[in-house]
């Protein structure tokens, strides 16, 4: 496991999630990407006033989950997007995929604890999974 708020110098491929108590987490993370990083963030917030800018790598998107516009409780609208998106960009294989993608999930531990258990069994624990 690697310290949260610090992102492996190898990172090629990312996916940081986290709810809105974690942007500050996210921005220090954004800052020690390499410029040739490539994925997805996505940050959960209560609503679309919520939003703020980000400067990020030019292969890496944002996706702001404004709760007030989407179904669901605190973490359900997350967690959908990030299965989603695991789902769509990975087979599974640790082989197939490539050992680059980085995982990091942050929030709050009861909403976040189901999500990185879900993406531990799918993307194999041989998979580097930053802490919350």
């Amino acid at each position: 496991m690697t310290e949260a708020g610090a992102m492996p110098t190898t990172a090629g491929r990312v996916l940081l999630a986290g709810d809105s108590s974690i942007i500050p987490v996210i921005q220090g993370l954004i800052e020690t990407l390499p410029d040739t990083a490539r994925g997805q963030i996505f940050i959960e917030v209560e609503t679309a006033l919520d939003i703020i800018a980000l400067e990020t790598p030019e292969r890496i998107t944002v996706s702001w989950l404004a709760r007030d516009v989407r179904a669901g409780a605190p973490g359900q609208v997350l967690g959908r997007a990030v299965r989603a998106w695991v789902s769509e960009m990975t087979t599974g294989d640790v082989v197939a995929d490539g050992a680059e993608l980085c995982v990091w999930l942050g929030g709050e531990a009861a909403r976040i604890d189901d999500l990185r258990a879900d993406l531990a069994e799918r993307l194999g624990s041989s998979r580097e999974t930053l802490a919350r």
